[in-house]
C-alpha cells in the first residue's frame, strides 16, 4: 500500500498530490520560522453499503493559531463489514494505513528540509483504553511501534484527534 500515489483534497485548496501537500506543509513551516507545528496522521473508518470506508488524513496545526487538513480516502476491498468478527480487521487497517502515510511523510519532510532527524510527525490511533478498541491497545501500539514510531509520537483517543475528529469528520 502507498499512499503518498493516491490525490488528496484540502477544503483551502482543493485536490492535490503527495509532492503539493508536502509542499504546502514546508511553505507553512518555512513562512512562519520558529513557531509551534504539530504534524499528525490519521484514519477512521466506517461500514458503508456492505464494505469498509477510509479516511485518513494529514493534519498540520500551527499551535495556537490555525490548522490545515489533507485528506484520502479508500475502500476496504477485502474487508467486509456488517459482523462483529471484522471490527478488528478494520482498526488494522486503519493503523496500516496511518503508519504508512505517516513513513511516507516523515520521508519526504526528512528530504524537504534536509533533516534526517525529523522524527516527530504524530500518528493518531482511533482506539482508547474503553470500549471496544482497549483490547487490542497494546497490538495497536505494538504495531506503531514496529513501524518506527517512538512512544512520544504514538497518540489515542482522546489525544488522537487526527483520527477520531478530523478523520471522522471526513467519514
Amino acid at each position: 500500500m502507498i499512499l503518498s500515489h493516491e490525490h488528496f483534497f484540502s477544503p483551502t485548496t482543493g485536490r492535490q498530490s503527495f509532492a503539493d501537500v508536502v509542499h504546502a506543509i514546508v511553505i507553512s513551516v518555512r513562512e512562519y520560522p520558529g513557531a509551534a507545528f504539530r504534524i499528525s496522521v490519521g484514519t477512521d473508518s466506517e461500514e458503508v453499503a456492505g464494505r469498509a470506508k477510509f479516511a485518513t488524513v494529514i493534519h498540520v496545526w500551527r499551535v495556537g493559531h490555525g490548522a490545515r487538513a489533507f485528506r484520502t480516502e479508500g475502500n476496504g476491498n477485502e474487508i467486509k463489514t456488517g459482523t462483529p468478527k471484522n471490527f478488528r480487521p478494520r482498526i488494522y487497517e486503519e493503523i496500516l494505513r496511518t503508519a504508512t502515510l505517516a513513513q511516507e511523510l516523515r520521508s519526504a519532510l526528512r528530504e524537504a528540509f534536509g533533516n534526517p532527524n525529523l522524527d516527530n510527525i504524530e500518528v493518531h490511533a482511533d482506539v482508547s483504553e474503553t470500549g471496544g478498541t482497549s483490547q487490542m491497545l497494546k497490538e495497536v501500539i505494538g504495531m506503531l511501534k514496529g513501524y518506527g514510531f517512538a512512544d512520544t509520537v504514538i497518540k489515542i483517543k482522546p489525544e488522537a484527534y487526527a483520527a477520531s475528529a478530523v478523520a471522522d469528520h471526513y467519514i
